[in-house]
């Protein structure tokens, strides 16, 4: 008896330095980033954790600590700009490829449609903003899959992740696979991100069947102490009578997840309960205010967790532990890459993006998955890696023809609104096939356009096809709902294109097209500035070819109201027309009918950049020159009317402004932005234009040039401008050096966008 009690004595010390730690992380959204300063907290204490099953959130900084990062490497990533840019679908610069001329349009609305092969639609529910988040977590979490061989108890720290088969309407448990496609699923918030297919099965947020994993950590891992920690909501125990409509706003977006229930946890357990609910779930710009949360609140509970847990783990036992782990070696080059649901033809077109003639690194993959998406067709591929005879890179999407349908316009303070309707059909055989139209409607602004632009598929790309444009605008419809009614331009003008083009890249930033078009345009104006609308008004009319070349990069994130980013374009015009003036009864002068041929070149070089000053400031900066030797055509006025237009503000094509109109011309602006908030912008901007030329008018007589080389007109513009889903809603004060047109205010929902004219 004294000798079994002895070793009892002597092997109790050993039983309790056996205490295993499972640390349960719920889902929250940009709350679950305390998870990582609870980690923090955690390590400093030397507090074990021998598990780790997390969902949502929760499964990422959980994954991370799996996977051996220390919580000081993800407090980092949870603080950097880079967390949010993946959350929000932003591209790090240096993989943006911005050689397609991608032409913006003013729609609020997307709806999608896949078809199957019988041409059958579905709706497509994904929202396309993963594709940035789904490459950066393949590539931070690349090294632990090949290490774990696929087992997640082989990880740094064993882990679960869970994840919800809404079809069968049960949770999952996923203890196995590719680490990263493990946690992607688990975060896969419905209507927010797309599920993930794992072993055939299409999973969503783990939080939809259980936010707070206790009883998996349980049956799992069998710990002594589990440490559950919850971001998210609970299960509340009474009606919530004074919180009930703020508790309301918060939940809307999840309101299809599982809350958290503390009462799964034993009195041995610690539940640790971060006060976070003055965060929203999509806050990730507060994350170091959440990041200090989780971490204050643990140590505010770190006697409590000290006492249930009596095992420590020195700093040096997990360094030398984590140098263990990441001593292993793995391939650091893909051996091969892998397409998976495509056909092999069209599975040529994607693997023709890569270079295959050897073996290729995750940098490398990750810029040819990226010149991949720059077209959305490919927005849904899913990528990742394999390991079996090759270490082979991934890519699983469908083939499926898509056809997006678009809804929007733009309401402004003056009659310058329109509505648009647009249609993209997009579908992959060999190469290609892209069907765009689009339509604006307005009493102002009427268009329609159409491009078919068939792709060849290699790392440089080659596209070709057809374009159709069709423009009418009536400078006679401008009233002005704030300042009443305007000076009238009395100008009716219509231009037509029907044009092949060409176009290829020629580096991941510039690209370079062609085309050849044939144009048809009538202008239909007035000399006078008193006018009877039964009166004949003088006519231009142009016909014949365009024949231009374009060098061309953009970048910018807003096509109006920009903040960052850059665009730039070299383009070569030769003019081979005929035009036709008659005069009506408006004309001033003596000029008979002229029609005769209109030859001309033009160089345009136009660029633009925004420079950032910490978080809350940008200047940008605009050039803009054009050399030409475009003749009069007609009269003045109408010589005016069609030469190369500077458009320095939001409105300035709609109105003609003659003081920003010349063949050869030099502009500069300079914009400085403030962003108190990520989304709301205060500008203030100024620009100056110097045309070298004036055009001179003698009584019966075609106009002609005379050198000016000194003859500055300025724009200014001061503004509130909030960034939407549906666009840019902003109120202006403008100025322009413009005797009909100097001042101006405008309100505007939407971006204000309009096709160019066929000569510029």
């Amino acid at each position: 008896m004294k000798l079994h009690f002895l070793l009892i004595l002597i092997c109790l010390p050993i039983i309790t330095n056996a205490q295993k730690v499972a640390l349960v992380l719920s889902g929250g959204g940009a709350k679950g980033l305390a998870h990582a300063g609870v980690l923090k907290a955690l390590e400093e204490h030397e507090i074990p954790v021998d598990y780790v099953v997390g969902t949502s959130m929760g499964s990422i900084v959980g994954g991370f600590y799996a996977a051996g990062y220390t919580p000081d490497q993800i407090k980092n990533i949870a603080l950097s700009q880079d967390l949010q840019d993946w959350v929000d679908g932003v591209i790090d610069e240096k993989y943006q490829y911005s050689y397609h001329e991608k032409m913006p349009d003013p729609s609020w609305l997307t709806i999608k449609l896949d078809f199957d092969s019988a041409f059958n639609t579905s709706l497509d529910p994904s929202l396309d903003r993963d594709y940035v988040l789904n490459i950066n977590l393949a590539e931070k979490l690349q090294y632990a899959s090949y290490v774990s061989n696929g087992n997640y108890d082989s990880l740094f720290v064993p882990f679960r992740a869970m994840a919800s088969n809404i079809f069968m309407e049960k949770q999952v448990v996923l203890d196995s696979g590719v680490l990263y496609e493990a946690i992607r699923a688990s975060m896969a918030i419905p209507l927010l991100y797309s599920p993930v297919r794992v072993e055939g099965e299409l999973l969503f947020d783990g939080g939809v069947y259980n936010n707070f994993p206790v009883n998996p950590a349980r049956k799992a891992f069998a710990p002594e102490v589990i440490i559950g920690v919850n971001v998210g909501s609970k299960v509340l125990d009474k009606y919530p009578k004074d919180d009930d409509e703020k508790l309301l706003a918060e939940s809307l977006l999840f309101f299809m997840l599982n809350k958290g229930d503390p009462s799964l946890l034993d009195s041995t357990d610690i539940f640790i309960d971060v006060p976070v609910s003055d965060y929203s779930t999509l806050d990730f710009a507060k994350a170091k205010e959440i990041y200090d949360i989780g971490y204050n609140t643990a140590m505010a509970q770190i006697d409590e967790i000290r006492t249930k847990i009596n095992r420590r783990v020195s700093p040096e036992e997990m360094d030398e532990r984590r140098k263990a782990f990441f001593s292993q070696s793995i391939p650091y080059t893909f051996d091969t890459i892998e397409v998976e649901g495509f056909s092999k033809k069209k599975s040529e077109y994607i693997t023709n993006v890569f270079n295959k003639d050897k073996p290729f690194d995750f940098e490398q993959a990750k810029n040819a998955y990226y010149r991949l998406i720059d077209n959305d067709y490919f927005l849904n591929i899913f990528p990742s890696y394999s390991k079996g005879d090759q270490y082979a890179f991934q890519l699983t999407g469908h083939s499926k023809p898509r056809l997006k349908a678009k809804v929007g316009g733009s309401l402004t303070s003056r009659n310058i609104s329109y509505m648009y309707l647009g249609f993209d059909f997009k579908r992959l055989s060999r190469v290609l096939e892209e069907y765009e139209t689009k339509i604006y409607a307005g009493p102002f602004y009427e268009s329609f356009y159409f491009k078919n632009r068939i792709t060849f598929p290699g790392q440089r790309t080659v596209s070709i096809g057809p374009t159709i444009a069709i423009n009418h605008r009536d400078y006679l419809n401008l009233s002005d709902y704030l300042l009443g009614a305007p000076d009238l331009t009395i100008l009716d003008r219509v231009d037509r294109k029907m044009g092949l083009f060409v176009g290829f890249p020629l580096n991941q930033k510039y690209g370079l097209s062609a085309e050849v078009s044939y144009i048809l345009n009538k202008d239909k104006f007035s000399e006078q500035a008193n006018f009877n609308t039964s009166q004949e008004f003088d006519e231009l009319g142009l016909e014949g070819l365009r024949i231009e070349a374009t060098l061309y990069h953009d970048n910018l994130n807003h096509p109006q109201f920009a903040s960052r980013g850059s665009k730039f374009e070299v383009s070569l015009s030769r003019f081979l027309l005929e035009s036709d003036y008659r005069p009506g009864a408006t004309s001033t002068g003596t000029l008979p009918t002229q029609k005769e041929d209109a030859n001309w070149y033009s160089l345009k070089v136009a660029g633009e950049k925004y420079f950032s000053f910490g978080k809350k400031y940008s200047w940008g900066a605009q050039i803009e020159g054009v050399y030409s030797n475009q003749p009069a055509m007609g009269t003045s006025k109408s010589t005016i009317i069609n030469s190369p237009g500077f458009y320095p503000l939001q409105d300035s094509r709609t109105l003609l402004l003659e003081n920003f109109r010349a063949r050869q011309y030099l502009a500069l602006g300079m914009k400085n932005i403030w962003s108190p908030h990520k989304n709301l912008q205060l500008r203030l901007e100024g620009y100056m234009f110097n045309s070298i030329e004036n055009l001179v008018e003698e009584t019966g007589n075609t106009p002609h040039y005379e050198y000016d080389w000194i003859n500055p007109s300025f724009a200014a513009t001061s503004g509130i401008v909030y960034h939407t889903v549906v666009g840019a809603i902003g109120f202006h004060v403008n100025y322009y050096d413009d005797p009909k047109q100097q001042w101006g205010a405008l309100l505007q929902v939407g971006y204000l966008l309009f096709n160019n004219h066929s000569l510029e």
